[in-house]
């Protein structure tokens, strides 16, 4: 048991990533020559209220989608069906949120090989790492069903019993989903060796979470638009089928039974009967597919190299290495590196797709249509504010690649041996921002493209919104590479973490959140004004800061990156 215990806290400490955490929220000073590390409060408060900010909105939507379930309950006359759909609720969350985190965390690394030459059981390697991948859902469940239980518990006044067969219930149900989950997988990754490759895992994963959050999105968008009474109606039209599909997974039916009536003596034996299926389930995954999981284990992320003959070479050399300027071969380093690794396209990059596609989505929840705006929303938009706003979010969406705010960090692997070169270090840093300017022009094509669409707009219009979105997006992009140039991530155990662990990346979210702001207002009382003054405002002035800022930043980029040890 003590091998067991001791592999599930790496395993957690891989899924939670303590480390990385830890490391986010230290401060590192020079003191007589050695870098001393002591933890900021400033940061510490900041990542806690982020946590507590993300977390209660997310069981904020929960809650109120269950008090509306709760009053719908109760005029049908069948209390049940609220437990029984937040069980449901639950499942397909584990399932979804339990496949993702099982496919990212199937393979950690090389530690995973130094497991599998130990003296290990297969049974106890394989059922530590279930366990520590169970908690995400388990504490996610537990959540939930807190949410239910202050609602219910508040309009009802239930037994004591009532809350520890709830809790019991918030712990039993996700089981099965990660059950299922590793199912799959090991059978996946046992008998296929397209999936062994982490850069393939990570980018299915990274499809799957935003089809998730688009389909997420699209669910809470149409019943934020249906009434009561329209949600009453399909309940009530819906209630045999939650009567009949308890044949098909019986936990979601027996959680309905429990927690109706919790004071009954069935209630108790309905208990006992939920806890031995969800009990059975990774018994038997862990009992019967151990074996399976450490032989997938073997050979996992190898790649096979191409070894070329000898009159291969010479060609090889002609079509692939060719003499080009210094920055072009910089820049193509920065598209190759990301390239290479899938999760910073999918997590930065992509975004400029993602977000219209999600404004999509929304519209068709809300059932808009796109194609018949109001006139007088026409008139605005076609005015001098019009091009202003479709600027000022092309731009928006231009600056949130994610590719400036975590250029140095991304490479923090790299930077000893980028220091050992006689390379240009200005001109490095300046090819890091022109990649991030690639992407965001495609984003102002994508965004005011979009907007000319919709509102209709001349080429006069969408000339202008593009210059407004350039120079927004320039200078917030000079902006994030100063950031992190100044404080980049540079301790890290995979790129997953150089992107979405970096808090730069938060920083310039609400950056651009304050400068989007400001600019509105700026909007709002500048209208009505000639359009050379409204240019001066968001082109001129924009374009002036970079200006002045750009040359000073390759000579602190030059001086930074020097005094950075690794």
């Amino acid at each position: 048991m003590k091998v067991f215990f001791r592999l599930v806290k790496i395993y957690l400490a891989s899924v939670f990533n303590f480390k990385n955490f830890k490391a986010q929220i230290q401060k590192r000073k020079k003191k007589g020559g050695q870098t001393v590390t002591r933890n900021s409060k400033a940061k510490i408060l900041g990542m806690a209220v982020l946590f507590l900010v993300v977390f209660a909105e997310f069981l904020f939507i929960f809650g109120f989608f269950i008090f509306g379930l709760y009053g719908t309950a109760q005029a049908v006359n069948n209390i049940s069906i609220l437990f029984e759909v937040t069980a449901v609720i639950i499942s397909f969350m584990s399932l979804l949120f339990g496949f993702m985190l099982t496919v990212s965390t199937y393979y950690i690394g090389e530690i995973e090989e130094q497991f599998l030459s130990m003296p290990i059981k297969p049974r106890t390697l394989f059922a530590s790492k279930f366990c520590a991948n169970s908690i995400n859902s388990l504490i996610t469940s537990f959540a939930f069903f807190a949410v239910l239980m202050g609602i219910y518990g508040y309009m009802e006044s239930p037994p004591l019993i009532f809350y520890l067969w709830a809790l019991i219930c918030s712990l039993a149900i996700p089981l099965p989903m990660i059950s299922a989950c590793y199912f799959v997988n090991i059978l996946i990754m046992r008998f296929s060796k397209v999936f062994k490759n982490k850069n393939v895992v990570m980018a299915i994963n990274g499809i799957l979470g935003m089809a998730l959050a688009l389909g997420f999105n699209y669910i809470i968008q149409s019943a934020a638009g249906s009434d009561p009474e329209a949600l009453y109606k399909i309940v009530e039209s819906n209630a045999v089928i939650f009567q009949n599909y308890g044949l098909y997974y019986p936990p979601i039916k027996l959680v309905g039974h429990i927690l109706s009536e919790p004071a009954s003596i069935t209630s108790f034996l309905y208990l006992v009967v939920l806890i031995a299926l969800c009990g059975a389930l990774p018994a038997l995954v862990i009992g019967l597919m151990s074996k399976l999981y450490t032989e997938s284990l073997i050979g996992f992320n190898e790649k096979s190299v191409k070894k070329l003959e000898a009159k291969q070479v010479s060609a090889f050399l002609h079509k692939n290495i060719k003499s080009s300027s210094p920055f072009m071969a910089y820049l193509k380093r920065e598209f190759k590196m990301m390239n290479r690794t899938p999760v910073y396209l999918l997590n930065g990059p992509f975004s400029i797709i993602f977000m219209p596609t999600l404004i999509i989505v929304i519209s068709i929840a809300k059932g808009t249509n796109l194609n018949n705006v109001p006139p007088h929303v026409l008139d605005f938009m076609q005015g001098n504010a019009g091009f202003v706003i479709t600027g000022l979010a092309a731009g928006f969406l231009g600056s949130m690649t994610n590719i400036a705010d975590t250029a140095l960090s991304r490479d923090a692997k790299f930077i000893p041996f980028i220091k050992s070169l006689p390379i240009d270090i200005a001109a490095y840093m300046y090819a890091k921002l022109a990649h991030a300017m690639i992407f965001a022009v495609f984003a102002i094509v994508i965004g005011v493209g979009f907007a000319g669409f919709v509102f209709k707009f001349g080429l006069l219009h969408i000339v202008l919104s593009a210059l407004v979105a350039l120079c927004f997006s320039a200078l917030v992009n000079l902006v994030s590479l100063f950031l992190d140039t100044a404080h980049p991530k540079l301790h890290w155990d995979n790129p997953v973490a150089a992107m979405k662990q970096n808090t730069n990346v938060v920083f310039i979210m609400f950056f651009n959140m304050i400068i989007l702001a400001i600019s509105a207002v700026v909007v709002f009382f500048t209208m009505n004004s000639y359009l050379w003054v409204i240019l001066i405002y968001f082109c001129g002035i924009p374009a002036a800061v970079f200006a002045v800022l750009i040359k000073p930043y390759g000579i602190y980029a030059e001086k930074k990156i020097e005094s950075i040890e690794l």
